[in-house]
């Protein structure tokens, strides 16, 4: 069966369709609508917010089985719950049941029962913050430790290399959390996870492996991927 996937996603970001079409089962097609988001910071947010409605009634007319806002600054630069009121309004315009990458993100780490985790981002000190307050009240998930790399615009976040992210793995590693956060979707790093846990003996779950879980939890899809991280091999019910 063919599953259609909907995804609502930053106009300036060029990692997601490479990383998720070379890893999603060939059975489930991913359809894009572009959102327009300029920096990842409160003003890209503002711009993310004012086209989110007209980009959720475009992917809806392909009937998908669920649609994924791949954007987890969004979610934590809102007002407080913006998380689930934006998956309300994309309900509702496209039709189709929807998810934040945030969302999904909490939701993975609770089906592994992490309670205590690290997070790696190369967002700004604003959105970390943010993202300790949303994981404690949405998910009571404590981010105990963080590392960011201060960046707001996308394009230097997409032409960052796997090198300084596995620095920060191994320096967050070794406080041994439940599981480290790598948040950011334009980070193009998926390829280097698996080698990343089996070196740091950790679980890591980056934006786009929870994009990938979502996906197939919403289609009540069985199919386990091996080679993109422990997240997607043992694909946890959630």
């Amino acid at each position: 069966m063919i599953h259609r996937i909907g995804m609502l996603l930053p106009a300036t970001n060029i990692a997601v369709e490479i990383e998720l079409n070379r890893v999603l089962p060939k059975n489930y097609q991913l359809f894009i609508s572009r959102v327009k988001v300029s920096s990842v910071d409160e003003i890209g947010w503002k711009e993310h917010d004012s086209d989110i409605n007209y980009q959720a009634e475009l992917i809806g007319t392909i009937k998908p089985e669920v649609v994924i806002l791949l954007q987890t600054a969004a979610s934590l630069y809102g007002p407080e719950n913006y998380d689930a009121d934006i998956v309300k309004r994309i309900m509702q315009i496209s039709g189709a049941p929807a998810v934040t990458t945030a969302h999904a993100i909490g939701r993975v780490l609770r089906s592994i029962g992490a309670k205590k985790v690290a997070m790696l981002s190369p967002y700004n000190s604003t959105l970390a913050t943010n993202a300790k307050a949303y994981f404690k009240k949405i998910h009571d998930v404590e981010i105990s430790s963080v590392d960011f790399f201060n960046l707001t615009d996308v394009k230097k976040i997409i032409e960052l290399g796997p090198e300084p992210a596995e620095k920060a793995i191994e320096k967050l590693a070794a406080t041994k959390p439940d599981a480290i956060i790598l948040a950011g979707g334009a980070y193009q790093i998926m390829e280097h996870i698996d080698t990343w846990e089996k070196k740091y003996d950790c679980t890591i779950v980056s934006t786009n492996q929870a994009a990938i879980w979502a996906a197939i939890q919403a289609c009540q899809g069985d199919e386990k991927i091996l080679g993109s991280g422990k997240i997607l091999e043992a694909m946890p019910r959630g």
